[in-house]
């Protein structure tokens, strides 16, 4: 069906300019597509299917010319736009935590989504986690599971990214620097995010996934890195689990490549092997030193690709054939 009309809010961001590229390799067909922004960005030109689209000033935008809205906009933009599309009739795939913690409004990728007038999107961090600690959960009982998170600059969208970019230039030709989205220098320098916003919102998200009953010890940094989420994950275990198994558990999983070679010592990063694609990609999985019992391993996948991307198309292909 090509009868769906498509509104991006934020297309000129991270988000937004990911959602655009994956919706351009896509099938899906759609009747218009609006591309909306803040008044700053307005008339400006964004690409897609190598036609020019204008960019449009979201805040005036009537949403009854939309039937779906996409917005990847922050959680103030989204509490005002999404009451206002939702009213027009739009349904409302939402990338901000506006919404996050409320049980009427079902995550990307589960069932309950697909009949939703309200989705949200899970964070880059709990795409990339679900499926290991899914693989895990009911065939090897958790006892604990320990997350160091590092973090690219555009997790802070792009304009981290061009404060990383701008940094590194000034610094490189030894003129100075004024930090502006991070709260010191992050050129050549990884930023630790302790009780940050940032981690309560993950540790909630795994939280929900793995029950109360499992401790999850979570950390996070904020490194020099453009894109890109990379994940130190240990699980232990009630009972012994060998790496070997896991890894094949893992291979099988829709979306989750294993690189764990012995040999040539291959590790997946997420400037190699993450950057613009939208799968996890494993290695490095072995288990654990008695008296524990379990597995450690380390994931990486594109923040933006993987876990933003990735759920809004799957989510619109969904929503396109109900309508």
């Amino acid at each position: 069906m090509a009868d769906v009309r498509l509104a991006i809010v934020g297309v000129t961001g991270e988000v937004g300019r990911a959602l655009l590229s994956r919706l351009d390799e896509s099938g899906l067909e759609f009747a218009e597509v609006h591309a909306l922004a803040s008044a700053r960005s307005e008339e400006e030109t964004v690409m897609f299917r190598h036609r020019p689209l204008i960019v449009e000033v979201a805040e005036a935008f009537d949403f009854s010319r939309a039937d779906v809205v996409v917005l990847a906009t922050p959680l103030v933009v989204s509490e005002l736009l999404a009451d206002r599309a939702l009213a027009a009739g739009c349904r409302v795939i939402d990338h901000s935590t506006a919404f996050a913690g409320q049980r009427d409004v079902p995550l990307a990728g589960t069932v309950e989504s697909e009949s939703a007038e309200l989705v949200i999107v899970p964070s880059a961090e709990v795409s990339l986690l679900a499926p290991l600690l899914s693989a895990t959960i009911g065939t090897f009982p958790l006892r604990a599971v320990h997350v160091s998170l590092v973090l690219p600059v555009s997790s802070s969208g792009h304009a981290g990214v061009r404060e990383l970019a701008g940094q590194t230039g000034e610094l490189l030709n030894a003129r100075g620097i004024e930090p502006v989205v991070f709260p010191v220098q992050i050129a050549f320098n990884c930023l630790p995010l302790v009780g940050s916003s940032r981690e309560e919102i993950v540790t909630e998200g795994l939280q929900q996934l793995l029950g109360e009953h499992v401790p999850l010890v979570l950390s996070a940094i904020v490194a020099p890195v453009f894109y890109g989420v990379t994940a130190q994950i240990t699980l232990e275990t009630e009972v012994p689990m060998m790496a070997e198994e896991f890894a094949d558990r893992l291979s099988r999983l829709d979306g989750v490549e294993v690189r764990n070679s012995s040999e040539d010592q291959q590790v997946a990063t997420p400037v190699t092997d993450a950057a613009g694609q939208v799968g996890v990609y494993v290695s490095g999985i072995r288990a654990l030193s008695l008296p524990l019992q379990g597995v450690t391993m380390v994931a990486v996948a594109d923040n933006v690709h993987q876990g933003a991307a990735r759920h809004t198309v799957d989510l619109l292909e969904k929503w396109i054939k109900r309508l």
